[in-house]
């Protein structure tokens, strides 16, 4: 559990997992070292050095092979497919960053955590397994491949590229930015605010615990095994912010009788400016347990009071029919000042700023709206806003594969915004390529650099012309897509409005009518956050 800062984050990645056996034969011994092995990184290195052991030292390797499977025989192929990759995924994980641990556990924690070896010793008869999210079926461990910062270190703004390998995983083929999907991505807390956490609440990090809220949903009697160091920053969103139903569970466990009137009557309306000053202040679950000191809760009941930390999904910004293999995220870090004047960052954003190559996430593919029509020759028209350029740069890689591969391909109209050209315009040079190639023109908006404030719905009324000829003239087939923050749709609704009543001499109604039109046809699409 305790790794080499260059390993914190994979070190944490996996879990132990297995569904109770029938039967056990008592002949088969645990090697001497067991108990050393299953203490110094949780289940991870216990893994490794058992397998190890068991195959005669001839390397640390996962079988692969699906186990019978738990779905019945009506239910898609596909989903033990899921599996039988994330198995190998797992097994590639435990090879290559098992040997790169430094493990540092103290030899109290080391007799405490013995148990967990025989789990391996017995792999057959207990079904084990290590997996990344038992609790997340479609989850896949992925391997950051590229990382680099495309705003200046001394910006006001983090904004990064990340990329990760999807060979050979369940989501190689569903990772196509330009195809209607997204990645979710699912986040760990920061390993030094959770060893401070169960510092101050004197819970020892070695301590195994099976938690059924993170058991897999779909396999019954299945039975995970975790520490509490991992369960707190794999699995429970310490870091969030809490309800007032958190605290209403939380008042059993204070032992104080102050303590525990003082939780209760923060759940009651005469507290609710008080409580809402918590909020503003952007209090967390972490918060609140270490403020209370008399505060007595069973380790395996945390997973009752806090929820899991849950997928954050990022539009990708990449093509696999132009990048095979990989799949890349345009991402900023996101900030906010909580009262008080302190800057809070979030949890998914801060996560991926600080992976590396070589570093994993757990991630699957997930549905988005934003995909590329299967008109090769229609003329697309995208509005991204920030980060909102993610799928449009997918747009036109996958235009770019097309071309390159002999077909005719339409004309694309890219309207980015975004604050100052010299430290927000993401990907330059390739947009500049694409542009000097015919396969994109590019209408940037950058409020910043002048004194006079450009936005997007600006350069749209610049090309008023073809957009009313691609996209409100009677049999014009052109596309409109916008991704990006929230308050910026209205103003470029409001202009796109316009120039259907401009151009095509509409009424108000007929032009709010023929932008219905085009919404219901999959011809006016957003995406907005």
């Amino acid at each position: 559990a305790q790794a080499s800062s260059e390993h914190q984050v994979v070190a944490r990645t996996l879990t132990l997992v297995s569904v109770p056996p029938l039967a056990m034969s008592s002949s088969q011994q645990l090697p001497a070292w067991v108990p050393k092995a299953a203490a110094v990184a949780g289940a991870t290195v216990a893994g490794i050095l058992v397998l190890k052991a068991l195959q005669g030292g001839q390397g640390a390797v996962v079988d692969s092979k699906p186990k019978k499977s738990a779905l019945s025989h009506t239910e898609a192929p596909t989903e033990s497919k899921v599996k039988e990759l994330a198995a190998k995924a797992v097994g590639q994980y435990v090879s290559e960053v098992g040997t790169k641990l430094n493990a540092g556990a103290p030899e109290a924690a080391v007799t405490k955590a013995g148990d967990l070896g025989k789990y391996f010793a017995f792999q057959k008869e207990y079904d084990t397994k290590l997996m990344a999210r038992p609790d997340v079926g479609e989850g896949q461990l992925l391997r950051v491949t590229d990382w680099k910062r495309l705003t200046p270190e001394d910006y006001d703004r983090t904004t990064f590229h990340v990329e990760v390998d999807v060979v050979g995983t369940s989501i190689e083929e569903l990772v196509n930015g330009a195809d209607g999907k997204a990645l979710s991505v699912y986040a760990t807390n920061d390993p030094k605010g959770v060893a401070e956490f169960l510092k101050m609440m004197n819970v020892d990090p070695f301590a195994m615990v099976s938690v059924e809220e993170i058991a897999p949903q779909e396999e019954e009697g299945t039975v995970v095994i975790t520490t509490a160091e991992k369960l707190f920053t794999q699995y429970l969103d310490l870091f969030g912010k809490p309800t007032r139903e958190f605290l209403k569970k939380l008042v059993p466990y204070a032992v104080d009788i102050m303590e525990k009137v003082t939780i209760a009557e923060l759940t009651l309306d005469r507290k609710t400016e008080e409580f809402q000053e918590k909020q503003a202040r952007a209090c967390t679950y972490a918060d609140y347990l270490t403020e209370f000191k008399s505060l007595k809760i069973p380790l395996d009941k945390y997973a009752e009071l806090m929820p899991t930390i849950k997928q954050r999904v990022y539009s990708i910004c990449s093509s696999t029919a132009y990048r095979p293999g990989k799949c890349q995220l345009l991402v900023v870090r996101e900030d906010w000042q909580a009262k008080g004047d302190v800057t809070k960052f979030g949890l998914c954003s801060s996560f991926l700023t600080f992976l590396r190559p070589g570093n994993y996430c757990v991630g699957h593919s997930t549905h988005s709206s934003m995909k590329i029509p299967d008109d090769k020759m229609a003329h697309v028209f995208m509005a991204g806003l920030g980060t909102g350029l993610a799928p449009f740069r997918a747009y036109v890689e996958e235009r770019k594969s097309q071309k390159d591969k002999g077909h005719k391909v339409g004309p694309m109209t890219l309207f980015f915004g975004g604050r100052y050209s010299k430290t927000e315009y993401y990907y330059r040079d390739e947009f500049e390529a694409y542009e000097k190639e015919g396969i994109v023109k590019c209408c940037n908006a950058w409020s910043r650099d002048t004194a006079k404030k450009v936005y997007v719905q600006h350069k749209i009324k610049e090309e008023e012309d073809d957009i009313w000829e691609q996209l409100g003239k009677p049999g014009s087939k052109g596309y409109f897509f916008l991704c990006g923050s929230k308050q910026p749709e209205k103003d470029v609704f409001k202009m796109l409005l316009s120039i259907m009543q401009n151009k095509g001499n509409m009424s108000e109604s007929q032009a709010a009518a023929k932008m219905e039109e085009l919404q219901a046809a999959g011809r006016y699409v957003t995406e907005v956050y």
